[in-house]
């Protein structure tokens, strides 16, 4: 089985790290496996990215070379199942024409990993709303991020549960693996302190902030201290208010590659995900979550479907109420209280996500409903090919 990715980002913007997790894996099983997105190629780039150039700069462009040339792709190398994202789904107009005139016998399978906001003037969500009709009249499989948004599309769009797969986000846990993180610790002068570590996007809607406010709640507390690592459209903002405030306690660190940041989650006593429980969040794969466990720590965690879905009993995280700084603080001082207990949690939390959360798990998943695909044992929507 030959399978090629189509993605509706480029090499520079694309955070998603299944395009690097799982094509050695299907290689490795003997599946051919190829990712199609915008260039330019760079050093770490795999051999598999098939990069097309994004005239201009503008997404748009890209996605335009997608719609007329993926046939063409699709005829050099002969795939026998083609997955898209929610954004790139309707781009296989032509894939689909080639298709019903017998050029082309590949499987269509649209791959849905997020869902867009749905106040943004509804552009975005238009998109994904037709996505999905698209997929069902013209598509021969979906799969999903969660059982939740399994349902969600269900619901909203009129399909049956067992049409649909779902593979959540996996971790490398050879890659994230517990061990010392005293020379982070060294480098950043906080020796013996108690630190709580957060990675990841710096965006408005993610709880950071407030996490970083929580430290007005903690000045009793001297040897806390909040460690931010991350980038995005809110990292000034982030700055401004730890200086105007005077928030000491809080240490930001402006981007960590890739390879680094298992020593930097290694300082950690206390890893936060402070995701806030809104619509688009609570269908997603909390990835740092996973990431966390397979590192061996003990988590701080807001109450939602999606963390409860990983971890659903209460003494196995500290579970928060809300994104309220003063709930943070408050979740920080449960852990702290319980410091020497710490380390049994996070090992804990290291066997579910060597068991369970690895993304050789997840391929494994998608791999079988693949394979029913290729079969037609999927019972899905009226469509010609």
């Amino acid at each position: 089985m030959k399978i090629l990715w189509v993605n509706s980002s480029t090499t520079a913007t694309m955070s998603n790290t299944r395009l690097y997790a799982l094509p050695p894996i299907f290689e490795k099983w003997g599946h051919p496996t190829y990712a199609l997105l915008g260039g330019p190629k760079n050093e770490k780039s795999p051999d598999y990215f098939i990069t097309l150039p994004v005239p201009m700069g503008k997404l748009g462009a890209y996605r335009l070379l997608v719609k007329h040339l993926l046939p063409f792709i699709c005829l050099r190398l002969r795939p026998d199942v083609v997955i898209s994202d929610w954004m790139s789904g309707m781009l296989f107009q032509e894939v689909i024409a080639f298709r019903k005139m017998g050029l082309l016998k590949c499987k269509l399978v649209h791959d849905v990993r997020t869902v867009p906001v749905k106040d943004d003037a509804g552009k975005s969500w238009h998109v994904y709303a037709e996505s999905l009709k698209y997929a069902r009249k013209h598509f021969d499989g979906v799969t999903t991020i969660t059982e939740l948004l399994r349902e969600e599309i269900c619901q909203q769009f009129d399909y049956v549960e067992d049409q649909i797969a779902v593979w959540t986000s996996g971790v490398d846990v050879d890659h994230f693996k517990p061990q010392d993180g005293s020379e982070m610790r060294k480098k950043l002068g906080i020796e013996d302190k108690f630190v709580v570590f957060y990675h990841g996007a710096i965006n408005e809607n993610r709880g950071v902030v407030e996490f970083a406010q929580a430290a007005e709640h903690l000045k009793d507390l001297p040897d806390v201290r909040l460690v931010i690592v991350g980038k995005g459209n809110e990292w000034n903002r982030l700055e401004a208010i730890v200086k105007q405030k005077n928030l000491t306690q809080v240490i930001l660190q402006n981007g960590v590659p890739y390879a680094d940041m298992p020593k930097w989650i290694a300082m950690g006593d206390l890893c936060a995900v402070p995701l806030p429980d809104h619509p688009w969040w609570r269908v997603s794969s909390p990835l740092k979550l996973m990431e966390y466990q397979a590192m061996g720590k003990a988590i701080l965690l807001t109450e939602m479907k999606a963390h409860r879905a990983v971890i659903s009993n209460d003494s196995a995280a500290f579970y928060i109420p809300d994104t309220e700084p003063a709930s943070f603080a408050e979740g920080i001082r449960r852990a702290l209280a319980k410091r020497d207990s710490l380390a049994v949690l996070g090992e804990k939390g290291r066997e579910n996500a060597v068991s369970t959360l690895t993304w050789e798990n997840q391929a494994r998943i998608l791999r079988d409903y693949l394979e029913k695909v290729m079969i037609k044992s999927v019972q899905f929507g009226k469509h010609q090919g």
